[in-house]
């Protein structure tokens, strides 16, 4: 095998600088750690990740002990400690299975004690902690006990099992229920005493009519202790069981030891559990928990105090997922909700989902796709296309067509304000209320979000040349002058068809609402904003012209993209052929199904301004189907279905979503864009409460910015031309 010596003789450069480069330090420059990875690569060496750790003293291994990984409990417990973990690669980790054995357990903790672990993460079937302490050297709180809590653990994580108790027991009350059968883990173990007495706890308060029994069984022999609940005298016409193994093994004993169908089941499961008629379930946080256990370790990792020494992770949903039965429309034949909407990931995600509403419902949506323009120019004459019973508008115009085409919540059936609850305040003031009446529900909220590739910025030669370049280290920029070097440094080492040498980002010339949004969002950045103390839209000079400049320069060092959508822009860093691109979130998420999503890495936009983005979901003024379409409205922002929705590649910032570990690791920017939608910016309405046409404001910006670019006006009479039209033609009758 190569050594570093042999590697020195090939490359031409010292023993030391080979090993700078394989470590990643020192002050080496881009012709050498060229030559030292291609001397690598032709004596076929491979560089040990952890003998690299060890040298640089960055070595940092976790032992993680769980009973097994059948279980979802511990499957998606394990799989989102794994996910975090890849964050830092300064960090291994070991996984033990112990089959919840003691001499297992206790036979691992002796190969943890020699392998130079720093931290233990363990559900632990032992009695006592202490015999942790003693055997690892460890300080207790580096040592996370998980669900189970030994006797002197000082560090203990588990979830909410009484929230799950309430949650369960609510709606176990609006049953016929007498005898309630709960199936839990071993008694000896903290959660499965907390979920049991919780539960019957409940049960009394809310159905004190209602008795249980109580067995308990490990994972091992949980299938035999089914079989029990069928051979008592009184067989339970109700269960409750602490995870969902529990309830299959129940469905199992049901059919093969009971001559009658299995009773419903209630079941604490994981976020996207199965949807069979007569099972309900409860979704536990066990990915969430994952997470915590990370962040806290982590965070601690040099303390030998511990914060918080129990830490209980709350399931942020309080829904049951069940198969609900189907409400038909018997009174009408070949009921319909026709529906405007405009091409998106939200749109394609809804359209998978429409047959399930069919089918509960009996009412068939149809989706009439339409460009934004078409869209744009239907709603502005809406009395000639009546036919259209729901709208989806984009937010940028949603005041300005609100009162004038669609109801409020509050005229639709029975009302549907309520399902506002769902939303934050931000949410409902951009995306439902004008003049303080609601009128639609937020359908696709969305910010713009910076987005880049992971790779590039961590690649070693990169931030070399980038440091040559310019003296500063390659970073994800955080204002404009920072993303213009960097987007400059791209371009300027562009090499077609090579992936790792794109170009640093994109600009869209194809509309004038477009071109205008890109301007506007710097102009934000330096705190400009269109409507100023007078309530007169216009743009501020000098800074509208400075910002202008700005602009210009973007065109010489980005990829102009000749398109009247963000489409391409998209398609083209999917591709990876972008370094960056700015993108509104809800027109992103389709990339996460592509094979760049592990190299992406996402921020707030520069200068921390954000503009909003997404439309709103409303009923126009010319239906006549308001009960249909209160059952559209119940039916999609259920819980459940704006789970699915997201998970589909739909956006949503429903405060529900984030309980999903599921969605939060196939569109890891979904957190980051819920905060930003909440700060956002887009200027539809004045101070007043009075209204102006910000999609007309949009194009007149985009016409004018054009005419610079054109040579047809200079900036100063681009400003003065904008600033002209904008008090003409964005306040007058709509």
């Amino acid at each position: 095998m190569a050594t570093i010596k042999d590697i020195a003789k090939l490359a031409g450069v010292s023993h030391g600088t080979v090993s700078n480069v394989l470590n990643k330090r020192g002050n080496v420059s881009v012709e050498k750690i060229e030559a030292v990875y291609q001397a690598a690569k032709q004596m076929g060496y491979q560089l040990n990740t952890q003998a690299q750790m060890l040298r640089t003293n960055k070595s940092h291994k976790i032992a993680i002990l769980l009973p097994q990984l059948v279980s979802e409990k511990y499957a998606v417990f394990f799989n989102s400690l794994r996910q975090s973990i890849a964050h830092f690669s300064e960090i291994t980790y070991d996984l033990f299975l112990t089959d919840d054995l003691e001499t297992t357990e206790l036979e691992a903790l002796q190969k943890i004690a020699a392998g130079g672990y720093k931290q233990v993460i363990s559900v632990s079937c032992l009695k006592d902690a202490s015999i942790y302490f003693e055997t690892l050297k460890l300080p207790p709180a580096q040592i996370a006990f998980i669900y189970r809590r030994p006797l002197n653990a000082v560090r203990f994580f588990t979830l909410d099992f009484s929230q799950a108790a309430d949650v369960i027991c609510q709606q176990l009350a609006q049953t016929s229920s007498k005898l309630v059968g709960i199936f839990i883990d071993n008694r000896d173990y903290l959660n499965s005493q907390i979920f049991a007495s919780e539960l019957q706890n409940k049960i009394s308060q809310y159905s004190p009519d209602k008795k249980s029994v109580v067995l308990s069984a490990s994972d091992e022999e949980s299938y035999k202790i089914a079989f029990d609940f069928f051979s008592m005298e009184q067989v339970p016409d109700i269960f409750i069981t602490q995870d969902i193994e529990k309830a299959r093994y129940l469905t199992q004993a049901s059919y093969f030891g009971s001559h009658n169908d299995c009773s419903p089941i209630f079941a604490l499961s994981d976020n996207i559990p199965p949807v069979l008629k007569g099972l309900y379930y409860f979704p536990m946080n066990y990915a969430q928990l994952g997470l915590e256990v990370i962040d806290c370790l982590i965070q601690e990792l040099d303390n030998d105090s511990v914060t918080d020494n129990i830490i209980c992770v709350r399931n942020q949903g309080e829904h049951l997922y069940t198969a609900t039965p189907a409400i038909i429309n018997k009174d009408e034949q070949d009921i319909s909700l026709n529906l405007l909407i405009l091409p998106s990931p939200s749109t394609s995600a809804l359209k998978k989902l429409l047959p399930h509403f069919y089918r509960q419902t009996g009412i068939q949506v149809n989706l009439a796709v339409h460009p934004y323009d078409e869209v744009y120019q239907i709603l502005s004459q809406l009395h000639l296309h009546p036919y259209y019973d729901l709208l989806r508008i984009d937010m940028a115009c949603f005041p300005w067509f609100a009162e004038r085409v669609l109801q409020p919540l509050d005229k639709i059936g029975n009302g549907l304000a309520d399902l506002l609850k769902n939303f934050s305040l931000p949410t409902q003031q951009k995306f439902s209320l004008v003049n303080n009446t609601a009128y639609a529900m937020p359908f696709d909220a969305s910010a713009q979000l910076l987005f880049y590739r992971k790779d590039l910025f961590e690649d070693t030669i990169l931030k070399r040349m980038y440091y040559e370049k310019t003296g500063n280290e390659l970073t994800v920029p955080e204002t404009f002058e920072e993303y213009d070097q960097v987007t400059q440094f791209f371009t300027e080492n562009y090499e077609a068809g090579q992936l790792s040498r794109p170009m640093g980002a994109s600009t869209t010339l194809g509309s004038a609402g477009l071109i205008a949004t890109e301007y506007l969002l710097r102009y934000y950045a330096q705190g400009g904003r269109l409507i100023g103390d007078d309530n007169i839209p216009k743009l501020t000079m000098p800074l509208a012209g400075n910002i202008l400049k700005e602009y210009l320069h973007q065109l010489s060092i980005t990829e102009n993209i000749h398109n009247k959508w963000w489409s391409e822009s998209v398609r083209q860093f999917e591709q990876g052929n972008l370094a960056m691109l700015i993108a509104y979130m809800n027109l992103f998420n389709d990339v996460a199904h592509s094979d760049i999503l592990p190299k992406i890495g996402f921020a707030p936009v520069p200068g921390g301004v954000p503009q909003l983005g997404g439309g709103v979901l409303g009923v126009s003024r010319y239906s006549q189907k308001a009960q249909y379409a209160e059952q559209f409205y119940r039916w999609l922002y259920s819980p459940v279905v704006m789970d699915h929705l997201i998970l589909l590649g739909g956006n949503s910032n429903h405060q529900n979503f984030s309980h999903n570990q599921e969605i939060s690791h196939r569109y890891p920017w979904m957190t980051l864009a819920y905060q930003e939608i909440n700060k956002g910016i887009r200027e539809s309405s004045v101070p007043n409460g009075k209204l102006f046409n910000l999609r007309q404001a949009e194009i007149i910006i985009g016409q004018g910015i054009t005419n610079v670019v054109n040579n047809i006006m200079t900036i100063g009479e681009t400003i003065e031309y904008i600033n002209q039209r904008l008090l003409i033609d964005t306040q007058g009758e709509r």
